[in-house]
């Protein structure tokens, strides 16, 4: 998804290219329409030089995707290995390379598409270029103005169906609904564009020029022009919104997702050592041997110095409604005792012992709304002997794993298993006891029994946790990656639009060097106008952020995953987004202004 917003991005990108490349030839033009061109004819030809162009920067965005792949494979490859089963980096980029052709082919077929869909508008103002304005300097963007008031209205409607897709629900597990409405929200953000550009022109400016310049008010004079040209200022606006929206809200809803996940571990993980099989961090392999470790265990832990209880942590994967479900069966009562679940509702302490006595089970919040069950309700799972209906005494918050958890009695498990084996073992020790001294006695005492030929994991506490939160942050490394390219893409626009503007408008700025304006002072214009381009950019990028994270939290999250998030907004990120903005716009705005203030103005001046 994050891939087709930066060419959404990318369509911004082309809009304003070719409106730059129409603003260039704009005489050449009104030659063509003289000579007899129609105007199919002069559209025809910047939709197929922009399709060209698109074939090129296809060739050369598939080539370069393949390359950024072969460089990222290892994120991917890590990921994979953390949350799910050992894979090796080599074996993904085999298999990339034999898609390597088909991702290139897509490339050049998506760049040329999209090249030529961006380039639409511009092409067809091209085609009903005015031969007489065409030939005249100055007069094109008389041509090109838009009715803010009926992008307006037609922005209020996009939000509104933006809020009716988020009341719907996913289409065979997938948000779609959900999709649409982060489309729709960006596009009603951005038909609200030329409405903020234009008010940049409701202040009164004095009609004096020399004395505005001379009395400092260079940033009126850009905030005037930026106003008078709310078309294409929409354009490089819309494309700076809408990459700073994607990052913001990535980053509010990863932030979120990963302080709920903090605090999730921090209430619930409550072992002071755990002590696992050597390849218990290496992905979801539930039921080989080798990442079991024998039930006996618990009663030698137990009898070494400094350890108060031991717990046995069983998990495996059973059937439940005819897909398969991680149940999870331990000593219910001496969890009660001394940890304890989030809880959806009610106390964990009690919902752990009424699990205890009655034989039920307490189910994560995911596998419960998939299956629609409620505390009190009767739940079926497949056991050995065949179904068996135990009772559900509680729903808790579990964010281990995205296919829903259930929770039982060690006791009954084994009576319907018959499985005397442990994944992990949850050590508590006693008040005073020195935790390196256990541990060191814990792998002393287990080492070469029951035939293992390797020395079990000793987790600390705080390490489990670290753990935990480091296969977090690396999940999400290539969102960043993503984000960082559609705002690339997007600072190109502005570097795009204010060359156009210096293209258009060299008789204004030779007019203002002829009344007395320093080069100094036309660079400052030019760096104010992509100022205030950059401001409004920012201002709409943080109210899609925040619309988008909520939508990505509470719609699409909830909907693929079933995960309740808590939603936090990080002020830090927020400001150094919009300091992002307003910086790369300056620096956007750099080149074109010192181009402009270099213009010669013999030149400039010379059909007056």
């Amino acid at each position: 998804v994050m891939s087709w917003v930066g060419l959404l991005v990318g369509v911004f990108l082309i809009y304003n290219t070719i409106a730059f490349a129409v603003a260039q030839r704009r005489r050449e033009i009104g030659i063509y329409r003289a000579l007899g061109m129609t105007e199919r004819r002069v559209a025809g030809m910047f939709l197929v030089e922009a399709g060209l162009l698109g074939l090129l920067g296809g060739l050369l965005g598939g080539l370069g995707g393949v390359w950024l792949a072969s460089g990222l494979v290892s994120l991917v490859s890590r990921t994979v290995s953390d949350l799910y089963a050992p894979v090796s980096s080599g074996g993904l980029i085999l298999s990339m390379d034999l898609l390597t052709f088909t991702s290139v082919a897509k490339g050049v077929l998506l760049g040329t598409v999209v090249s030529m869909v961006g380039a639409l508008g511009p092409s067809v103002e091209a085609g009903r270029t005015v031969t007489v304005r065409a030939l005249a300097p100055g007069d094109y963007e008389s041509t090109n103005q838009v009715r803010a008031g009926l992008w307006g209205w037609i922005s209020l409607a996009l939000l509104v169906l933006a809020g009716l897709c988020s009341l719907m629900g996913p289409v065979g597990d997938l948000p779609l609904f959900g999709y649409f409405a982060t489309v729709c929200l960006l596009g009603a953000l951005s038909c609200l564009a030329p409405m903020c550009v234009k008010a940049l022109g409701w202040r009164h400016l004095r009609r004096d020029s020399k004395t505005m310049v001379v009395g400092g008010s260079l940033r009126l004079i850009a905030a005037d022009q930026a106003s008078r040209h709310p078309g294409r200022n929409a354009v490089t606006v819309s494309a700076l919104m809408v990459g700073l929206s994607i990052m913001i809200g990535v980053v509010v809803m990863v932030r979120s997702f990963r302080d709920t996940v903090e605090f999730w571990v921090d209430e619930t993980v409550m072992a002071d050592l755990i002590v696992a099989p050597q390849s218990w961090l290496q992905g979801k392999q539930s039921g080989q041997a080798s990442r079991s470790l024998p039930g006996a265990w618990r009663s030698t832990l137990s009898a070494i110095d400094g350890i108060a209880a031991v717990d046995t942590y069983r998990d495996v994967y059973v059937d439940v409604a005819g897909q398969p479900v991680a149940l999870v069966s331990r000593d219910l009562r001496l969890h009660a005792q001394r940890s304890r679940y989030l809880m959806v509702h009610g106390d964990s302490s009690a919902a752990l012992r009424r699990a205890a006595e009655s034989g039920g089970a307490l189910l994560s919040e995911v596998l419960a709304t998939r299956l629609r069950l409620r505390e009190g309700d009767k739940v079926s799972i497949t056991t050995p002997a065949g179904p068996a209906a135990v009772p559900v005494e509680g729903i808790f918050y579990d964010y281990s794993t995205d296919g829903g958890k259930m929770v039982m009695d060690r006791t009954w498990y084994q009576e319907q298993w018959h499985d005397d084996r442990v994944t992990v073992l949850s050590v508590y020790l006693a008040a005073g006891a020195d935790v390196e001294q256990v541990r060191q006695s814990i792998v002393t005492h287990v080492s070469g029994l029951d035939g293992m030929t390797l020395p079990p994991l000793v987790i600390r506490n705080h390490e489990l946790r670290k753990e935990i939160l480091e296969i977090f942050d690396r999940s999400f490394v290539l969102t960043y990656v993503l984000e960082a390219i559609a705002v690339l893409v997007a600072v190109l626009g502005i570097v795009n639009t204010l060359v156009t503007a210096v293209l258009e408008r060299r008789r204004e700025f030779a007019t203002l060097r002829a009344i007395g304006a320093s080069t100094w002072q036309v660079e400052r214009l030019v760096l104010w106008e992509a100022a205030y381009l950059g401001l409004i950019g920012a201002a709409l990028g943080v109210v899609g952020g925040l619309l988008l994270a909520l939508v990505l939290i509470h719609v699409i999250n909830k909907q693929s995953f079933g995960w309740t998030i808590q939603m936090t907004v990080p002020g830090g990120v927020i400001l150094q987004a919009v300091g992002l903005a307003l910086t790369a716009a300056l620096v956007a705005g750099y080149w074109p202004a010192r181009w402009a203030a270099r213009q010669p103005v013999v030149e400039g001046l010379r059909e007056e």
